[in-house]
Formats: C-alpha cells, sequence, structure tokens
C-alpha cells in the first residue's frame, strides 16, 4: 500500500512539474500540462532547484510521505530541461528527465539510471512542443470539473528564497452528491510566482491541498542564473538514442515519463 501511494504521488510530481509557465513563456487556456505555454527563447538563464513533499492520509489516521527533488533548467536558447528525483524511502533514487529544444525543434526523453533517451522530432514549424502536449492529467483536474465552485485570493508579496513573489490562493468545492461524494470537497491550490525582471512567472513555490489525492508542496531551495552546462540538456554519454516523429509522443510519454516514474523501484 506505501508503495503504491508513493508511485501515484510520483504521477502527480511527474505531471505536475509542468503544468505552470516559467521565465519568459505564456499561459494557454489549453489543459494539457506543458502545452499550457507557448514556447519563446528564454531571455534570462537559470537553474532552479526544488524540494517536493507529498503527504496522503489513510483511513486508519496514519501518513504516507513521499519526497521528491526537481531541477529546472533554461539556457539563453531557449531550451528547457527539468529533472524529478523520487528520493522516498529505501527504493533507488530514479531521475527522470525531460527537454525541449525550440532551436532544434525536439523532445528529449531519458531516466537515470537508464540506457537509452528518446528524441521526438517535431513535424511542422507551427507544431506545438512535442510529446507534452499529449499529456492530460493536468493535477488541478483533480479538485475541479464542470460541478466545481471556484474562489481565488490574492495574497500579496512576498520574498521566498530571496526571490520577490506574488502569491494566489484558489479553492475548489465541489457541492456534495456532483460526484458521489456525501459531503462538499474542498480543495485549495495556492501558487506563488516571481515578480523579478527577467524572471517574471517563474514558480517559486506552489501547495496543493486535496482530500482525495492528499498535500503537495513544491518549494524553491536554490536558483542560479547563469548559463546552464549545455550538457545539462543532453543525453549521458553512452545512451542508445531513438529517434521518432511527433506521431510516437502519446505512447512515449506514457511509458518514459509517467508510467515508468511510477514503476522505478
Amino acid at each position: 500500500m506505501r508503495e503504491l501511494i508513493i508511485d501515484r504521488a510520483m504521477t502527480l510530481v511527474a505531471v505536475a512539474v509542468l503544468a505552470l509557465p516559467v521565465s519568459g513563456q505564456v499561459a494557454r487556456s489549453h489543459t494539457p500540462v506543458t502545452s499550457r505555454t507557448n514556447v519563446r527563447a528564454a531571455k534570462t538563464p537559470y537553474t532552479a532547484e526544488y524540494k517536493i513533499t507529498h503527504v496522503q492520509a489513510l483511513a486508519d489516521g496514519t501518513t504516507i510521505t513521499g519526497e521528491f527533488t526537481e531541477v529546472k533548467a533554461v539556457d539563453s536558447q531557449g531550451r528547457r530541461m527539468t529533472a524529478t528525483t523520487n528520493t522516498s524511502g529505501d527504493r533507488t533514487p530514479t531521475t527522470h528527465v525531460m527537454v525541449y529544444d525550440p532551436v532544434a525543434r525536439i523532445q528529449t526523453i531519458w531516466k537515470s539510471p537508464g540506457k537509452r533517451a528518446t528524441v521526438i522530432k517535431m513535424s511542422t514549424a507551427g507544431a506545438t512542443h512535442g510529446c507534452s502536449t499529449i499529456m492530460t492529467d493536468d493535477v488541478q483536474s483533480v479538485a475541479s470539473g464542470p460541478k466545481a465552485n471556484h474562489t481565488t485570493e490574492n495574497l500579496g508579496v512576498a520574498s521566498i528564497q530571496s526571490v520577490e513573489a506574488r502569491g494566489r490562493r484558489t479553492t475548489t468545492t465541489i457541492p456534495a452528491n456532483a460526484v458521489g461524494n456525501e459531503a462538499p470537497l474542498v480543495s485549495t491550490s495556492e501558487v506563488w510566482t516571481a515578480l523579478t525582471v527577467g524572471l517574471n512567472g517563474l514558480l517559486v513555490r506552489e501547495i496543493r491541498d486535496d482530500p482525495r489525492s492528499g498535500k503537495m508542496t513544491r518549494e524553491l531551495t536554490s536558483l542560479s542564473q547563469s548559463d546552464p552546462d549545455p550538457a545539462t540538456f543532453q543525453p549521458p554519454e553512452g545512451y542508445e538514442i531513438v529517434t521518432k516523429d511527433s506521431s510516437a509522443c502519446q505512447d512515449e510519454t506514457t511509458s518514459e515519463a509517467i508510467t515508468g516514474a511510477t514503476t522505478s523501484k
């Protein structure tokens, strides 16, 4: 049971990793995870590191805690990398990496330890960026739906890890009997994004609390605004490179980026 819940938490984290816009991107109303953002070359390169904690309460009153680390990097060419590592319990840590290169118009997925990297080529110049457009399990959908009511609260401005950020809390209420629930289901989503010039929109804190899936907290732990090492955006030496076109995105994303994350031991 413990590993099953941690596996589910890893799925939520993997999906949530790219759910919010980063520096130099504009949010869209489309719901797939990373397809929420339009691709633009980054004005300011950076490497941001996060600590992620997921706590799930069980029916007997006990809790299961999953811990993860996340690294997000953007270079001056607009290349973006997200690496998520499960550090929970005594399982061997596995890192899942997704890179998008808007210049070469490719998306690369691999895990470490591993032996293979998959490169997805975009079919047309106007195509959205690859496999990420197929993902539809947006974490926010866990707490939303056609019968949900939403309220938003402005939390003002605060300094988080020396980064000036603005916060917003959204409360979602699903009325009793709307989805078979005897009582109203109330969840909250608190998001803090940077106001610093060049880093506008960078996530610095995120807290999602849902009675069905538990509480997930993502907190910025360090930030560097220098250009990342080019090796950050390349698979490790010795990996087999498998190239596919964008029509293969759905299967590859599901198996490599999400399902793989939840079955690695």
